[in-house]
């Protein structure tokens, strides 16, 4: 099909991928820290240089150089083209490729609507402290043990019971009604006239990782349905992808070793008030891959917790079936089911916030609960029971993608069936061929490897060449590469007027981390593919920074802060030296006021 590959797919597409299972399949790799290493496949050595970060999604080899992401590896490694590589790396994860002309209007919409969501979310606080109807959310939260400092920490609002109370927001009202109905804040009638989608509600705002709200949750005070109302889908909100808490859990906690997925808001909130911080919720969704994938980039534990009916075990199983591709011998995740009749927030206030990260600690493992529940579906103590086990194991044991995992399933349910390993694994080899069978059907061919390059000579490294103080911009943009969490959360649209070298690229990059918070290095440095900037921000992604995540927002902070006072000079000296030829306009006065107050 003609046309070009969207940019927005091929993020998505380096979002999903694993680059340690992709590599893995092709080159034997070996744990090594919190990365996995090799010898490395493009050039001859003994020792292995060869190392690929999970975080990033990123591979370099000290020895020659070689680096990339998913895409320029499969390009590297088999000699694939470009689109080649990509619609091969979508095959292998089972979605189509689309071909659209690009636009850049949906981008520039979708950015400018952030400010009007901030302003929403402080309304919706505002109103929780002055409106007359709003003591009843008050005294909700007071009853659920919600302290002022909880609630404007995860910015707890009221939505007052008015069809049309955001019309009230400061700003051409065309507009304001246009982007409400865009933001799904406000719904369309068909007079042309809208109104308010939340109204009696608490509010809850949804933030991306940056701290920018997406959407909302609203919470019904008295009996109502539905007891939760969420935003709908929208240019922002994507519930399939983001958590609730999130922002707010890596805005408290430097070092998280594990994240507890719960059912509600409240949940959150009310177990962060008791400092269990490292909570989160989806969004009226099942967890998801992605959201599994995200939280993984995080920490390499995750534990559901759930209720104990059957509800919250059948949530439990589809919670599994998503997690098992993704577990692996660094991550771990568990189940915890609650007592009929409690969730997280009133067991968290029975049994106390130390007696509650026990039983956290405590809960079930992942494959120990799944042999459990195999073992109750069918009589063990019959002919028949152990075969309809293995039976029911099957769809289970092929989403593994462990290996070490895999074969300890594999002997496990070897002890309880009594068979032996070769005759195990003769049924589960045929599950997998049968397997494999559906998912390569109508699948579009790979390219065939073609011959490997030449091996690459080692690079020597030219002291006398490596820059030794690197300019600010080099400085933040090798930052940013390698840390995109650590953008601050205020614009530098100034950095668009800097004429120095590396300014246009660093104001790029954060106005692309502004857009998309989710990126990680392989994604960020995909987007200059084919430019003339790409194999420096490729080496630039790997140099040695002897920075940390904790540190490299406070040392980006302040290089945008120098970089702004930079530009504010400038401004005065160029208004300045006007002023002694020319007379200055008023507005120029202004200016001059204005950055004189500023520096």
């Amino acid at each position: 099909m003609a046309g070009r590959i969207p940019q927005s797919f091929i993020n998505e597409l380096l979002s999903r991928v694993d680059l340690v299972e992709l590599i893995d399949r092709r080159v034997s790799l070996k744990k090594a820290g919190r990365n996995y290493s090799a010898c490395c496949p493009f050039h001859n050595e003994k020792t292995p240089s060869f190392s690929v970060n999970p975080d990033k999604q990123f591979y370099y080899c000290f020895g020659c150089g070689a680096s990339g992401n998913a895409l320029t590896f499969l390009m590297e490694y088999e000699g694939q083209e470009f689109v080649v590589a990509i619609e091969d790396l979508a095959a292998q994860l089972g979605l189509e490729v689309p071909r659209e002309a690009y636009s850049g209007e949906q981008k520039h919409q979708h950015h400018d609507l952030f400010p009007l969501m901030a302003e929403v979310s402080k309304h919706y606080q505002q109103l929780l402290k002055t409106h007359p109807q709003a003591q009843k959310a008050i005294n909700y939260l007071k009853n659920r043990g919600v302290s002022g400092e909880i609630a404007k920490l995860y910015g707890i609002g009221y939505a007052p019971d008015e069809w049309q109370n955001l019309s009230h927001l400061d700003k051409d009202k065309n507009q304001l009604q246009k982007d409400l109905i865009e933001t799904g804040m406000m719904i369309a009638k068909e007079n042309g006239h809208a109104y308010d989608r939340f109204r009696d509600r608490i509010m809850f705002p949804i933030r991306n990782r940056r701290g920018q709200v997406l959407g909302f949750g609203g919470r019904v005070i008295d009996q109502g349905e539905p007891k939760y109302l969420n935003s709908p889908e929208t240019s922002l909100f994507h519930k399939g992808r983001e958590l609730y808490g999130l922002y707010e859990m890596r805005h408290q906690l430097r070092n998280i070793d594990h994240v507890i997925i719960v059912e509600g808001y409240m949940d959150v909130v009310a177990l962060a008030q008791f400092g269990i911080s490292n909570a989160t919720a989806t969004l009226g969704t099942a967890t998801t891959s992605e959201h599994l994938q995200t939280l993984f980039r995080i920490c390499p534990k995750v534990v559901f917790c759930f209720d104990g009916d059957r509800a919250g075990k059948a949530a439990a199983l589809r919670a599994l079936k998503h997690a098992l591709p993704l577990v692996k011998d660094t991550r771990e995740v568990r189940l915890m089911f609650l007592p009929d009749g409690e969730d997280p927030d009133t067991m968290v206030r029975k049994i106390g916030s130390e007696a509650f990260k026990q039983q956290v600690e405590q809960s079930t493992t992942l494959f120990d609960y799944l042999i459990e529940h195999l073992k109750s579906q069918v009589d063990m103590n019959t002919f028949e029971g152990p075969a309809r086990l293995i039976h029911l194991a099957k769809p289970y044991f092929q989403e593994i993608q462990d290996s070490v995992l895999r074969a300890r399933f594999e002997t496990r349910l070897g002890e309880l069936s009594g068979l032996n390993n070769k005759q195990l694994q003769q049924v589960m080899s045929k599950t997998l061929e049968k397997a494999n069978e559906i998912n390569t059907d109508n699948i579009h061919p790979t390219t065939p490897p073609l011959e490997k390059p030449e091996p690459a000579s080692p690079k020597p490294v030219n002291q006398a060449n490596r820059p030794q103080t690197p300019t600010p911009y080099r400085r933040a943009i090798s930052l940013l590469l390698q840390y995109p969490d650590a953008l601050p959360a205020a614009e530098a649209k100034w950095l668009a007027e800097m004429t120095e070298p590396g300014a246009k690229l660093l104001y790029e990059l954060s106005q692309l981390l502004q857009d998309h918070e989710e990126m990680t290095t392989a994604m960020l440095i995909e987007n200059w593919r084919g430019r003339s900037e790409f194999p420096h921000l490729t080496k630039l992604a790997t140099v040695e920074l002897h920075s940390s995540s904790e540190n490299a927002p406070i040392e980006l902070c302040e290089i945008f802060k120098r970089l702004e006072k930079s530009y504010l000079e400038q401004q005065l000296d160029q208004l300045t030296q006007k002023s002694d030829t020319f007379p200055l306009t008023e507005e120029e006065k202004r200016q001059l006021k204005q950055l004189l107050k500023q520096l």
